[in-house]
């Protein structure tokens, strides 16, 4: 299993992505992307014995989380995204239990973010009616992506 390392840039526009589109708090988030970002190094040393990677402590961490210039996502769709790639790179067996509470929270909040866009679309946010084949597999948005969440509606914007 091929496990992607994320940086502390793409969890800037996580934490902040959380706090436009989710009911979630700054402190809660902020500790909640930091289990995250320590699942995906510890599901990568797990998946790459012997790798060496550096880990950023809990307060460089939040400190780059409050201080970098980073946007969040555009739409719940890249949110989504971000947040299925980030999932895909954790693996459970290598967690700590603190861990699998984040893991578990991160379901519980695309499982929300499911209801409230079927409930707002009447159409899965996977669906290919959406952005979602768009959007990048990742944490750091690329530039030009979908600014709605509908492809048609994407497909309709000037110079698009």
């Amino acid at each position: 299993m091929s496990i992607k390392l994320f940086t502390i840039p793409g969890y800037v526009h996580l934490y902040r992505s959380l706090l436009r589109f989710c009911d979630i708090g700054g402190r809660e988030a902020r500790g909640l992307v930091y289990s995250l970002n320590t699942a995906n190094l510890d599901s990568f040393c797990f998946a790459k014995p012997g790798a060496f990677i550096r880990e950023a402590g809990y307060v460089d961490f939040n400190n780059a989380l409050l201080r970098m210039n980073r946007r969040p996502y555009r739409t719940e769709v890249q949110l989504y995204k971000a947040l299925a790639a980030l999932k895909r790179n954790i693996i459970p067996d290598a967690l700590t239990a603190d861990q699998r509470e984040a893991l578990a929270s991160l379901r519980c909040i695309m499982r929300s973010l499911e209801h409230c866009f079927y409930k707002a679309f009447d159409v899965e946010i996977y669906d290919l009616l959406t952005v979602y084949c768009e959007c990048t597999y990742g944490l750091i948005p690329q530039s030009g992506e979908p600014s709605v969440c509908m492809a048609g509606d994407w497909a309709a914007l000037p110079g698009a």
